[in-house]
Parts: structure tokens; C-alpha cells; sequence
């Protein structure tokens, strides 16, 4: 009873608060709020105008840094990688136009891509007989290579076969048995392979983009997988980049080669990465950072999360 009585005085005090409210508001408030409604609206709409502008502003600044860092490309990055070889490997999803920019980008800073490696989605498997059809390919694969047997935790076996035919500390010819490993992937259309007088290098160069699929995990998956290929060719050479697109804030419904590369900690402290190739100035940033790699660095650059800062350091003149 005590419960109902509560109720109802509470419904009775809002209709009262409400009449109340009409009474002034129609009445002797009348000229003040509706005063104040002006004003904060006319207020509102300067505000929208200021920050529409500061907007129009931004865009074109950032406009023109993009123009400026294009056209000035080849001075900026010319020599850094002077004499250097390096593998240029396309994942899954990549823009052809990012990937030609990235291309552009090492020949101008002096070096030759002296191969060109398409990865296919079949890289990653997608059920049990595939993975099982993968390890059974790396068992001879690696063996021929010269490469330890993968343990049978591994579940990226064929990682270590492309980086030891596609790099090398000391660049050189492809290897007989690097041919033969090459030409393996390729029947099992794992990979295609662009080069007409193909050679290993010295780095690796590998350009991803977004994942996209249905399935959170099956994306995250990949994700996971491909960032191992990413290492694997680090390791095989004398250092790799792994540059995409993700943006500041990523992107719904598709998962990121760079980020699942910056999520694990070996991985980061060997692989540099950046994010930004979209951007001439994260075209420069390959250049650099692969410069960096060189020198024993290692970093995470561009505009995303996990960055260590937006740009490698400058190389010397």
C-alpha cells in the first residue's frame, strides 16, 4: 500500500512540475527563454561556421603537404638506399596503387626491386586439409632450403621457405633449390612470382592491405598469418618493412596486417611497420625506415595506433 501511495505522489509532483513549467513558460518567463533560445542558436551557428572553416583550412593544408612531399619524393629519399636489392611481396588486398607508389618510392632512393612476389589468399589456409596439404609441401621444401624441420607447434611452415628463396643477407642469384621452391609455391598457387631476371635481395619490402571477411576471427586469422610471413622475411634478410593502409582509427568489419604485426611483441621489436603508404609521406617513410633497418634500427611509424612516432628518423645526407 505504502508502495502505491509512493507512486502515485510521484506521478502527481511530475504533472505538477510540468504545469508549473507551461504556466511560466507561456507567461511571465516567455520573453527570457525564448531570449536565450535565440542566442544560443545564433551562437550555435557561428560556432558551426568557425569550425566549418578551420576544417576547409586543414584539408587544404594537408593537401598541400601531400603535393609538396610527392613532387620533392625523389630528393627526399635519392641515395638512401643507394646500391640496395630488395623483394617487393604484394598480400592479399593490397592497392595497386599503393603498391606502385612503394615501388616508385625504393627505385628512386637508389635501390633495385629485383623481385616482385603476389601472395595469394590460398596462403593462409582455410580448413584442416589444407594446412595439412601446407605442411607436407614445407617438409621437402625446407629440407632442400638447408632449413630446420618446423616444430609441430608451427603453423606457418611454407614462411621460412618464401623468405629463404626471396632474401638473403647477401642478396645474390636465387639458389637452385630456391627455384625449385619458388616453382613448388607456385604450382600449389600459393604465390606468383613477377621478375624477369629474378634474384634474391638484400631487404624485403611487403605491402598489405585490408582483410575483409565475414567472420571476425577467420579476419584476425589471416591478420595473424600474414604478419608471420612479414617476419619470416625480416629474418631471412637484412631487415624488411610492412607497410598498409589503416588509418587513424582502423576500420569496421576488416582486420590489418600492421596491427596484428604491432600486437605481438617479437614481431615489433624486429619488424618495422608503417601505416600510412596511402600518403606520400608514408611512401618516404619506407624508404627510411628500410634505411633504419639497415643500420640495426627498428621502429612502428604513421598515424595509427601503436606508432612510434610519424616518420622514421631522416637519414643522413
Amino acid at each position: 500500500m505504502i508502495d502505491f501511495r509512493y507512486h502515485i505522489v510521484s506521478i502527481v509532483s511530475i504533472f505538477m512540475a510540468l504545469a508549473v513549467g507551461i504556466v511560466l513558460g507561456a507567461g511571465p518567463l516567455k520573453g527570457q527563454i525564448g531570449d536565450t533560445l535565440t542566442q544560443e542558436v545564433t551562437q550555435l551557428r557561428e560556432d558551426r561556421s568557425a569550425l566549418r572553416t578551420e576544417l576547409d583550412a586543414a584539408r587544404k593544408a594537408g593537401v598541400s603537404r601531400d603535393e609538396f612531399t610527392a613532387d620533392a619524393r625523389a630528393r627526399l629519399v635519392g641515395g638512401t638506399l643507394s646500391g640496395g636489392t630488395v623483394a617487393l611481396v604484394v598480400l592479399p588486398g593490397a592497392d595497386a596503387d599503393d603498391v606502385k607508389a612503394v615501388a616508385d618510392t625504393i627505385t628512386a632512393s637508389g635501390a633495385t626491386v629485383v623481385s616482385r612476389t603476389t601472395v595469394e589468399d590460398a596462403w593462409v589456409p582455410d580448413d584442416a586439409d589444407a594446412t595439412s596439404t601446407q605442411s607436407r609441401l614445407a617438409t621437402d621444401l625446407r629440407r632442400s632450403l638447408g632449413l630446420p624441420s618446423a616444430a609441430a607447434s608451427d603453423s606457418a611452415p611454407l614462411d621460412d621457405v618464401l623468405g629463404a628463396a626471396l632474401v638473403s643477407t647477401s642478396g645474390g642469384a636465387v639458389t637452385d633449390a630456391g627455384k625449385r621452391a619458388l616453382d613448388a609455391l607456385l604450382g600449389a598457387k600459393l604465390i606468383d612470382v613477377d621478375s624477369a631476371d629474378l634474384q634474391r635481395a638484400g631487404n624485403a619490402v611487403i605491402v598489405g592491405g585490408l582483410i575483409k571477411g565475414d567472420v571476425a576471427a577467420d579476419r584476425d586469422r589471416a591478420a595473424n598469418r600474414l604478419a608471420g610471413l612479414a617476419a619470416a622475411l625480416d629474418r631471412a634478410g637484412k631487415g624488411a618493412v610492412l607497410a598498409s593502409d589503416v588509418g587513424v582509427t582502423g576500420f569496421t568489419g576488416a582486420a590489418s596486417v600492421v596491427r596484428a604485426a604491432r600486437g605481438d611483441a617479437t614481431t615489433a621489436r624486429n619488424l618495422s611497420t608503417v601505416d600510412n603508404i596511402s600518403l606520400p609521406l608514408g611512401q618516404v617513410s619506407v624508404a627510411y625506415a628500410l634505411a633504419q633497418q639497415n643500420g640495426g634500427g627498428v621502429g612502428q611509424y604513421g598515424l595509427g595506433d601503436g606508432v612510434s612516432a610519424a616518420y622514421p628518423p631522416i637519414p643522413a645526407p
